[in-house]
């Protein structure tokens, strides 16, 4: 009996000696940077932690001093391109980003486009040549063009905020936080619905968030009335202009969904100006659970994005790839939440 105990242990000693952060990340569909970054308690999807959790302890795998985070990039600096820096949105993503490249020992390169297509073309370009480790780029207007630079990229790049077929991606699920910001109105027994949102050459914000807005008006048998539709720029002056220019066209609206927060506050501010009162005459929604939200008067109902973990996500594929030293052709999409708040009850 002392002997077959002593196979047994000496069994399972091997088996421990011959586990390594390679066999755990096969096993539970990762990368080693993944089970690294688990390890040293750095930022991991909880899908993930439960996935390679359960691997350790099926192997009884235990981790030496030296499984450390790997950090094979020379520079330990990755940049990061982003629209503007005067948006909530983009912060929240890079407070992520920043946090999850801070625990795996790297800085972060800013670069700031101000929406101008010509300087995200030039900073892609730059980055591409310059000693980054990696980039991640926050995604707006995508041509043609943008897609030929970061095609010849020898590094990795990874697209946050849009999604694209042939480049990693994290990206929001604006068709549904659309769809969910305007049934909410419907629910309310809104039925005149008015539309403010931006340009449909921004695929997520513009187009996606479009078509959600209209599939859901479909499922009240209510056709879109282009009468009702503002296209305008993202910021709060933008939704104030797009709310007087309703105004103006004489059109009965009982409800306005906006494709962001700044829009409807904005939007709400020129009702208020023109006693029209929020939620009893007008129910407002938005996409974006922006932090003035509960704070504007009126509360404003919103949907929420994960923005933040968007940046983590980001960031985290970003690691992976530069650690892996390949370029999996994969997209994550972050779920959205609704939160109902005054401005569409009563």
């Amino acid at each position: 009996f002392y002997d077959i105990i002593k196979k047994l242990v000496l069994h399972q000693k091997e088996r421990r000696m011959n586990v390594t952060i390679n066999t755990i990340a096969k096993m539970a569909g990762v990368s080693p940077a993944t089970v690294s970054r688990y390890l040293n308690q750095g930022y991991v999807s909880e899908e993930k932690k439960e996935r390679i959790r359960n691997v350790i302890e099926q192997t009884g795998y235990s981790p030496s001093p030296s499984a450390q985070m790997l950090r094979p990039g020379k520079n330990h600096l990755v940049g990061v391109i982003v629209p503007r820096i005067n948006s909530e949105p983009v912060a929240e993503m890079v407070e992520g980003i920043t946090r999850i490249m801070a625990q795996a020992g790297y800085q972060i390169l800013l670069a700031n486009t101000s929406n101008q297509v010509e300087k995200e073309l030039e900073f892609l370009k730059i980055f591409r040549t310059n000693n980054v480790d990696g980039v991640i780029f926050m995604g707006t207007l995508m041509s043609k063009r943008h897609l030929t630079v970061m095609r010849s990229y020898q590094k990795p790049i990874v697209l946050l905020a849009q999604q694209e077929e042939i480049i990693p991606s994290v990206y929001f699920d604006d068709y549904q936080s659309a769809y969910l910001a305007t049934e909410i109105l419907l629910k309310r027994d809104c039925r005149e619905i008015a539309y403010i949102g931006v340009t449909l050459k921004d695929r997520a914000v513009g187009r996606n968030r479009r078509i959600g807005f209209t599939d859901a008006l479909a499922q009240y048998q209510i056709q879109p009335d282009e009468r009702k539709m503002v296209e305008t720029q993202f910021d709060m002056e933008d939704g104030y202009e797009a709310a007087r220019i309703l105004m103006e066209r004489n059109v009965p609206f009982d409800g306005i969904f906006c494709a962001t927060a700044e829009l409807a506050f904005g939007a709400m501010s020129y009702l208020r100006q023109q006693n029209v009162h929020v939620p009893e005459q007008v129910k407002v929604s938005a996409v974006g659970n922006n932090r003035l939200a509960t704070l504007y008067d009126p509360p404003l109902t919103t949907v929420s994005l994960s923005h933040r973990t968007g940046g983590s996500e980001a960031a985290a594929m970003l690691l992976d790839l530069i650690q892996e030293q390949e370029i999996p052709r994969r997209s994550e999409k972050m779920i959205c939440c609704l939160h109902e708040r005054k401005s569409t009850l009563g």
